[in-house]
């Protein structure tokens, strides 16, 4: 490879080095065969990687961070290049979160399952709950670690874009119901 452009992609607790020239394309420095996305719609991509059709809804979810559906599933990716890497691994810790961390509808939908208990801790990128929307699956994923606050929804409510589905606390953060944990 001359001059690949390197992209450190994360999804849930997982990440790959990406690797792109004009020649080819390296996941973890393995070669894959990807050929170049063809548009198909407001942003969605068809394309393929080692000889299978994938078609992907991409939307901006924030800087370096997309919303991905593929094959009815939502995944939430952050994508950062070597320069903003090195970058974050040179500087201290990342920015503490204060107070609590709201988990929003990304669309109008019904909410199929809600997968945590108020006041579980939970690693980043773990699933939270399942929406569904136009007939697809989304599961929503913790955006940080942390501990889970008030939720907000149950299994069958139907939810509008942007609503307040549930709380996430710091890891030490105390919560309204701390009390009743002693007693789960």
């Amino acid at each position: 490879m001359s001059n690949p452009v390197r992209y450190h992609v994360t999804v849930g607790a997982v990440t790959l080095e990406v690797e792109i020239d004009a020649e080819e394309v390296r996941v973890d420095g393995t070669p894959i065969q990807a050929g170049v996305p063809e548009v198909a719609g407001p942003n969605v991509y068809s394309f393929l990687v080692s000889g299978e059709s994938h078609t992907v809804l991409a939307e901006r979810g924030g800087p370096g961070v997309w919303d991905l559906q593929l094959r009815g599933r939502r995944h939430r990716v952050e994508v950062v290049d070597d320069r903003t890497k090195v970058m974050r691994d040179m500087s201290p810790a990342g920015p503490k979160h204060e107070g609590p961390v709201l988990v929003r509808a990304p669309m109008p939908g019904l909410v199929l399952k809600v997968e945590v208990e108020e006041g579980e801790s939970v690693e980043m990128g773990r699933g939270l709950l399942v929406v569904e929307a136009m007939k697809m699956e989304n599961s929503l994923t913790a955006p940080v670690g942390g501990r889970i606050g008030t939720i907000h929804v149950v299994a069958g409510q139907t939810v509008e874009k942007d609503e307040i589905l549930m709380e996430m606390l710091p890891p030490d953060e105390p919560s309204e119901r701390e009390g009743d944990w002693e007693t789960r």
